[in-house]
């Protein structure tokens, strides 16, 4: 069993977040960061691949492990379209937080 917290930050409102949360069951906190700090604080805010089309800046897709003294021991920074595969992550976590 891994010993590990999972919390998802997401430039979306409240609102839609915890609506979205109850209707998939999620079992880990959703942390709405509608003011885009968090994001511009680990650098992953920005102009996307499909600027033209949506003229807006967003929040890149991004997986961080954090271990318990708050230093990043491991990130993965995505696209619209690129995520990490599960696998990836709990090869990861086996990786660099199994002695924590």
């Amino acid at each position: 069993m891994r010993d590990v917290k999972f919390v998802s930050i997401a430039t979306d409102r409240v609102r839609p977040l915890k609506r979205l949360a109850d209707k998939e069951e999620y079992k880990f906190s959703i942390i709405s960061d509608d003011q885009a700090k968090i994001s511009k604080d680990y650098n992953v805010f920005g102009i996307p691949i499909d600027f033209e089309t949506i003229k807006t800046e967003l929040a890149i897709p991004s997986t961080y492990l954090i271990d318990r003294k708050g230093k990043i021991v491991w990130r993965y920074i995505g696209t619209k379209t690129n995520r990490p595969e599960i696998q990836d992550i709990l090869n990861a976590i086996d990786s660099h937080l199994q002695n924590e």
